[in-house]
């Protein structure tokens, strides 16, 4: 229907002339409609290094994507560095870069402190023996009440490494303790390992701190594949079983590793340019 201007009159003649819209009750049914959103911010204090002597500092809210999918949260690392956040119950989860860890917002902390972890991570749990603190990965799980520890989720594997406190290993009905300075390792189809790690060594990412005490060469390419992911093989197949010693800080990893190779003789040649992928070359040493 269309409306002159006598019209318009007529019906703006029928509103009181003290009329005034109630604009508070507006406003509060507009918020109504929206859903609020939960963030969840980043620890930034503390700082971590592999490189130089001056720190990295933590990457703040704008450098990390937080994603809310219904009641389960997942936090992402998409940053160059580590990233610290902090969750509900005050534990502190320090996320390699391009791992990821979720929880589920209504359920954690009630009875039990679940997370789900893809990639590496670094705790720090709060102590609280009610609420046991969970981390699930296929047939394995690591139960802790309050610690500090490396873990590590790769497919079937699941690798922790324990710097404070104990932690405890399960998979398929089978269950080990592992405490200070110790590694666990739970993978699909075969017993848990249980061994020492006074070096903590697979905190290397995190620390920028490699030691070696007469280490064997293949258990040192394997701290490389675990703590960066760098995949070192040997040319024509020919592996060398030799021993390493020393202590490394600092430096790219790719750099670390050709002193090593260096040190007994040999050549690494990076085999692509991602710098995460090598080969050892040359006689072994006696």
């Amino acid at each position: 229907m269309r409306l002159d201007h006598k019209d318009i009159d007529r019906l703006v003649s029928t509103y009181r002339e003290d009329f005034t819209p109630d604009v508070e009750k507006g406003l509060r049914r507009l918020h109504g409609r929206i859903t609020p959103v939960r963030q969840l911010r980043p620890h930034s204090r503390q700082t971590y290094l592999f490189g130089a002597a001056a720190a990295i500092a933590l990457l703040v809210a704008f450098f990390f994507l937080f994603i809310g999918t219904g009641n389960q949260q997942l936090l992402v690392n998409h940053t160059g560095a580590p990233l610290a956040f902090d969750l509900p119950d005050g534990t502190r989860i320090v996320l390699q870069q391009g791992s990821e860890a979720g929880y589920n917002a209504d359920e954690y902390n009630l009875e039990t402190r679940e997370v789900q972890l893809d990639g590496q991570a670094y705790f720090e749990v709060r102590p609280d023996a009610d609420r046991p603190f969970l981390v699930a990965n296929g047939d394995s799980e690591l139960r802790v009440t309050g610690t500090a520890f490396n873990l590590r989720t790769e497919g079937n594997v699941m690798e922790v490494e324990v710097s404070e406190g104990s932690v405890t290993l399960e998979q398929a009905g089978e269950r080990i303790a592992v405490a200070a300075l110790e590694c666990g390792l739970a993978e699909a189809g075969k017993p848990l390992r249980h061994a020492a790690s006074p070096n903590l060594n697979h905190h290397a990412w995190r620390t920028g701190e490699l030691k070696f005490d007469h280490t064997p060469i293949s258990e040192v390419i394997g701290y490389f594949h675990d703590n960066w992911g760098i995949e070192c093989t040997w040319a024509g197949a020919k592996e060398c079983d030799y021993a390493v010693s020393g202590n490394y800080q600092g430096g790219d990893a790719g750099a670390v590793l050709e002193d090593i190779a260096k040190l007994g003789g040999l050549t690494l040649t990076a085999t692509s340019t991602d710098g995460k992928h090598y080969e050892l070359s040359g006689p072994c040493p006696l």
